[in-house]
């Protein structure tokens, strides 16, 4: 009963007394923040002690749709949506051992990255800001490295990651890898290679809307389809739509242009789809290259991207008018 109460009691410290337009507004209880947009809810940012990682689960599309998983059989460090990165040290952060399990000791340990803190605040143009603390953890839980989040939730539903990893008291090296970086599980029935059996009603229904999509679509700025086209590429962002609860509804990744390097799409079919500077060679299948990423003691890296949630295919979602916002609102 006392969580109850507490529960309540912090529900209305921060929610108003009515709902308005264009506004995002937080809701804090023990080890997760609630972010709902006007009034409906949109995110839930998962961190407690139980868990290898952070994660986002769910993320709703408009109509309250809910676009991402959390630990499908296949790959169970796969966790809504989250950040990691495989071989920090040798440390894999990414899909490890101990990123394997659904629920961890509470006690730190190697390759767990634990949230030291999460901030709330007000952010332009309607936005909210979570202002995250993540401790990257060796053995013995030593902290490898320091994650500075700010992820910033507008009322059109986008979220702009802005990333800065930071150094310990020794050197830290990221291996050449397409396992990274923020990514996200889209639900099962979007993926590009699972068909989707809908009513006779819904066919007609979503042909009225100049679409009717059996399996998920993924397509980049580009306008090339599919994972064998858009993996691996650089592109200013890749969306990747499909049916849940029959209503088409997609999520678009977006590559900041001001990043120190273009970033690259680890997008496939069976629904893994993720954004990473940290595999150049491999993504590129050895064409192109780049100098090893290395921090000193204190030194740090800053990348930003996009997550937007949308109703709809890349047109009917306007995922190119999200993205020039995303630019805009981040110069």
């Amino acid at each position: 009963m006392r969580r109850i109460l507490c529960w309540v009691t912090l529900v209305v410290a921060i929610a108003p007394a009515a709902w308005s337009a264009d506004e995002v507004t937080a809701v804090i209880a023990p080890g997760q923040v609630g972010i709902r947009v006007n009034g409906e809810p949109f995110a839930v940012y998962n961190h407690g002690t139980g868990l290898a990682k952070p994660y986002i689960y769910p993320l709703r599309a408009p109509g309250g749709h809910v676009i991402n998983t959390v630990a499908p059989f296949d790959h169970k460090h796969h966790k809504g949506v989250w950040v990691g990165v495989e071989e920090v040290n040798g440390i894999n952060f990414w899909g490890g051992k101990y990123q394997q399990q659904d629920a961890v000791e509470p006690a730190p340990a190697s390759e767990r990255i634990e949230t030291a803190h999460v901030d709330t605040k007000p952010a332009a143009n309607g936005g909210l800001t979570l202002a995250v603390h993540n401790l990257w953890q060796g053995e013995g839980g030593k902290t490898v490295a320091h994650e500075k989040t700010s992820i910033t939730v507008y009322p059109n539903r986008l979220m702009v990651y802005d990333i800065t990893l930071q150094a310990g008291d020794e050197v830290v090296n990221f291996k050449d890898t397409k396992e990274g970086f923020l990514a996200i599980r889209v639900a099962p029935t979007m993926n590009e290679k699972t068909a989707v059996r809908v009513k006779d009603e819904d066919r007609k229904r979503t042909a009225t809307q100049a679409y009717q999509q059996l399996a998920g679509r993924i397509v980049n700025a580009e306008g090339e389809v599919g994972e064998e086209t858009c993996w691996g590429k650089t592109s200013a962002w890749v969306d990747y739509s499909g049916l849940v609860d029959g209503n088409l509804v997609g999520v678009a990744l977006f590559d900041h242009p001001g990043n120190f390097r273009k970033s690259r799409y680890h997008v496939r079919g069976y629904g893994l789809f993720a954004i990473s500077p940290f595999g150049e060679k491999v993504y590129s299948k050895g064409q192109s290259d780049a100098p090893p990423i290395s921090l000193q003691p204190g030194q740090s890296l800053n990348v930003k991207y996009g997550l937007f949630a949308h109703q709809g295919d890349e047109q009917t979602g306007k995922v190119a008018e999200a993205y020039q916002k995303f630019v805009d609102w981040t110069k």
